[in-house]
């Protein structure tokens, strides 16, 4: 049976803050087997924007995350306090699933149960980070229809940074049709994170919410129509997945149509911790790449990880290795090589250097 394990950081326990600066040496993981199944038994499922909006609560609280741009100043990303979601929670005891249950307890990651999407790993922020240093990237991108899909999400960073380039006031004035598709193995991290982040950060780009480094915002009826009056009124689609990565996943990911193709940008962070679950991420990766490509689209994907996750077994090694005997290539893009640092940490780009028989479709 799966057994909890921990990643073993000090400081804030939601968001790895001594562990970003370089206090913390490594990974301290209690209670975790090398050999534990990857997810597999959660079929993927579409959640609808109304379903997800449904479940905020009248209040959030948040606090405030600085990402600097050389081209934008410092970009402001509101996210729900972790303390809050689990007040939600223990609220909505009678209805708690596994997941739900597990997001309350100490342990970082339940295999199988709780993929750690409630709190916001150093990895998602680097990646962000790298994000907003791509601003010619960015404009070029969003300027045309185009699909962003982040894989295991959780609190979304990296999707919630390129959201707020599409304000009126942000890098796009009047975006194409933009598809943003947050993906995540449990519907409750999507909830109360995923998309609670996204109202969120809506609120604050549009002066709703205070301006300091957090508080709490109401999310009352109105506004989430106004929310979704605005994605209409911008040409956003906002769609969630939760549930395994699979074929089937892929293919509710990026539909096959008929319109003129889409470029598509997958966003993952932290997905290559568990040897176990890598080749299965690396077969969906490329499969999505492939899916846009074949369409006529083109495709980036980036991919924010540690090098080594010790006592867990994952490495970025491993996961390029899996990746060259798919049919596809890692290149660096970003490191912390050469800052001062613990684990080492990194950001690739994926590409496929081969044709979609060479991995599951």
């Amino acid at each position: 049976m799966s057994k909890p394990f921990k990643f073993g950081f000090e400081g804030d326990e939601d968001v790895e803050e001594d562990y970003i600066s370089g206090e913390n040496e490594g990974l301290e993981v209690a209670n975790a087997s090398a050999g534990d199944p990857s997810p597999a038994g959660a079929a993927p499922c579409l959640h609808t924007l109304d379903d997800l909006l449904a479940t905020l609560p009248s209040k959030i609280e948040y606090y405030n995350i600085t990402i600097p741009s050389p081209d934008h100043g410092n970009i402001t990303l509101g996210r729900r306090e972790l303390f809050d979601i689990r007040a939600q929670l223990m609220a909505e005891d009678t209805a708690l699933d596994d997941s739900s249950a597990a997001g309350l307890s100490t342990d970082d990651i339940k295999p199988n149960v709780y993929e750690g999407g409630f709190k916001t790993w150093e990895c998602s922020l680097d990646l962000a980070k790298y994000l907003a240093t791509q601003s010619e990237f960015l404009s070029q991108m969003l300027t045309s229809p185009c699909t962003i899909v982040e894989l295991g999400a959780g609190t979304a960073l990296p999707s919630q940074l390129i959201f707020s380039l599409l304000f009126p006031k942000g890098l796009i004035s009047q975006p194409p049709c933009t598809t943003i598709v947050l993906a995540d193995f449990n519907p409750s991290v999507l909830k109360l994170a995923t998309i609670s982040n996204l109202m969120l950060n809506y609120q604050l780009a549009d002066g709703i919410g205070p301006e300091e480094s957090g508080g709490d915002i109401e999310c009352l009826d109105i506004i989430s129509e106004d929310f979704q009056g605005f994605l209409r009124k911008c040409n956003i689609e906002i769609r969630a997945i939760s549930g395994s990565w699979s074929p089937e996943f892929s293919a509710m990911a990026l539909p096959e149509s008929s319109e003129t193709p889409n470029d598509v940008l997958i966003l993952a962070s932290e997905t290559i911790y568990s040897p176990t679950s890598t080749r299965t991420f690396t077969e969906t990766l490329l499969n999505l790449i492939r899916r846009s490509e074949k369409a006529g689209g083109r495709a980036r994907a980036l991919v924010a990880a540690k090098k080594v996750y010790f006592g867990v077994g994952g490495s970025v090694d491993d996961f390029l290795d899996v990746l060259r005997e798919l049919g596809g290539e890692g290149k660096v893009v970003w490191t912390t090589e050469g800052l001062r640092n613990g684990v080492g940490r990194c950001i690739l780009e994926v590409t496929s250097t081969a044709n979609e028989a060479n991995t599951r479709t």
